[in-house]
């Protein structure tokens, strides 16, 4: 359920405008008699951004005897990580003014948050009391998927311009690892991992902008704390395992529309165009497969090829919201969509090729959950606009998360790794690949409309690409996880087909495909340097969108006189 969330909130914000029409125009009058300003009332919105993730992590060793770092406990230094990435969701908000510029408020928000801080510690280990662990390694981390927060907020408003402090609960999906191999008494490998929902708090502050009487921008900026956790392997008498901090920060920019007097909708007849501003924005369903795949070469021989996993057909289900708005007089555009969702089903191939391993084996596992996110903001320019047609540029940023898990495992080809006695139930996690994609876009859009009907194409190079990854190897310790990076390249295609069913709103069908991959990657592996490694992706899928589109936003130079819809 927790995926659903962010659909819930980008329909909360952007589906409200289509029950304009009942909405009542009213001041909305203070205790002091006056017409509220315009930061009264609810509010929603789309933000994007930046966020960190800091991890400090300490290996922990528990005795027989109950002790934290009894005799013979293996002596690792703690470490301290981090990692930032894109970050991106909706919010809902409710402000009251107290006077003329006291602002008390209350905002719920929820964003993809893909962070993950893993490292590791190889080499030997001293042991307490004396003695030591040779050729050992010991891996820790942790990964934060989604972020939710429950703030309330004091302001100061003046004019147009406020100003604010947050602070309440944040709510995040946190997975802690650790891995170790210890050569000597232990032997030979240790596996404690745990996941769950944690509760933290979260303060900041914010800048806030109202461009008109409904529209404004923000910068706002939030850190928070989900605490920490330990988790141990218990299978002996000696516990061992490992302890996370999780808590960061995030740096976000968004636009807000608030409610409090009704909507402007066009008249009947006045498609919205003939002003200064246009602006469109909406929800969609989009169903999509493919997925991952990763070929490993040999850190020894180059050119040689060691394995290859495929995650193939990973169907995904998302919840996406997306918002254009158009300068007129200029041309100037800016568009993007985010989305997250689930993935339900597909299959896992992994294939191992002599000389690394004899004879060639071909493994297959059933993808049974997982999860996407992703995102696109660009900026362009309209070069061409006649009657009913329009071409323009852009160039614009694209971000792509991707989570597969395998169960299960069954031989197919050649070899005995997973054949017979060796098969593996397919309720058991086998191998997950988490893969962030981080792109430049740079591309062309074009759109013509026949009556109410729009048809829209768009096609983009990505000429920079950098992947980010985590493999984990689950019934193998000794090596789980594998970070991954590469550079490469990828391409972007999009068709919409779409129909007025008023002037204000529309319905849609539409098709995507999108492809990224590496042409220099590297895996990680324990006591080696690092093997290549060539990463892909693809995904291609359809979607059903439903558009509102608004006038100029209340920033004034209209043709057409707005309509207040009233309820009757």
């Amino acid at each position: 359920m927790k995926r659903l969330i962010f659909t819930v909130i980008i329909e909360a914000i952007l589906l409200s405008h289509s029950y304009s029409s009942d909405l009542t125009k009213k001041a909305i009058v203070e205790s002091g008699g006056g017409p509220a300003p315009v930061w009264a009332g609810f509010y929603g919105g789309l933000f994007a951004g930046y966020g960190a993730l800091d991890s400090a992590t300490r290996f922990d060793c528990i005795g027989p005897n109950g002790v934290l770092g009894a005799v013979g406990c293996p002596i690792i230094a703690a470490r301290k990580g981090t990692d930032d990435a894109f970050i991106a969701g909706g919010e809902i908000g409710y402000n009251r003014l107290f006077g003329a510029h006291l602002l008390v408020g209350g905002a719920a928000d929820y964003q993809f948050t893909r962070f993950w801080d893993y490292g590791a510690r190889e080499g030997t280990f001293q042991a307490v009391g004396g003695g030591d662990y040779p050729l050992s390694t010991a891996h820790a981390g942790q990964r934060l998927d989604n972020l939710a927060t429950l703030r309330g907020k004091v302001g100061l408003a003046t004019g147009p311009t406020l100003v604010y402090a947050t602070g309440g609960l944040a709510v995040g999906n946190v997975r802690i690892d650790s891995t170790q191999t210890l050569l000597g008494q232990f032997g030979p490998s240790f596996d404690a991992r745990h996941g769950e929902v944690r509760l933290g708090y979260v303060v900041g502050a914010g800048l806030e902008y109202a461009f008109s009487e409904h529209l404004s921008a923000k910068v706002e900026g939030l850190y928070y704390n989900l605490g920490s956790h330990a988790v141990f392997d218990d299978t002996t008498d000696y516990r061992i395992g490992a302890r996370a901090s999780t808590d960061g920060f995030l740096a976000r920019v968004g636009l807000n529309y608030r409610f409090g007097d009704g909507v402007h909708v066009p008249p009947a007849g006045v498609a919205p165009g003939g002003g200064v501003w246009d602006f469109e924005g909406g929800v969609r369903y989009f169903y999509s497969s493919g997925g991952p795949r990763y070929t490993l070469g040999s850190d020894r021989r180059p050119g040689q090829v060691n394995s290859r996993l495929t995650y193939q057909d990973t169907d995904g289900h998302a919840g996406e919201g997306f918002a254009r708005i158009d300068h007129n007089p200029t041309g100037l555009f800016a568009k993007g969509f985010l989305g997250s969702g689930g993935v339900t089903s597909g299959r896992l191939y992994d294939e191992d090729f002599p000389p690394a391993i004899r004879p060639y084996t071909k493994t297959l596992s059933q993808i049974k959950d997982g999860d996407i996110s992703y995102g696109v903001v660009d900026l362009g320019y309209k070069a061409l606009r006649r009657d009913g047609f329009s071409l323009g540029g852009f160039i614009g940023y694209q971000y792509d998360a991707e989570l597969a898990n395998g169960y299960g495992c069954t031989q197919v080809a050649g070899g005995t790794i997973c054949a017979r006695r060796n098969a593996v139930a397919s309720d058991i996690n086998v191998l997950s690949e988490n893969l962030r994609w981080d792109a430049l876009r740079i591309g062309l859009i074009g759109a013509a409309r026949f009556d109410r009907f729009k048809i829209s194409l768009e096609g983009a190079y990505l000429p920079v690409v950098t992947a980010t990854g985590v493999d984990r190897h689950w019934l193998r310790p000794n090596i789980n996880p594998l970070p991954q990076t590469g550079n490469g390249d990828g391409y972007f295609a999009e068709g919409i087909v779409s129909y007025d069913l008023t002037p204000a709103v529309s319905i849609g069908v539409g098709g995507r495909y999108w492809r990224m991959q590496t042409g220099s990657g590297r895996i990680k592996f324990p006591f080696s340097p690092g093997s290549p490694t060539k990463f892909e992706t693809d995904r291609y899928g359809v979607f059903a969108q439903i558009s509102y589109k608004l006038s100029d936003l209340g920033l004034g130079g209209s043709d057409a006189q707005p309509v207040l819809a009233r309820k009757d």
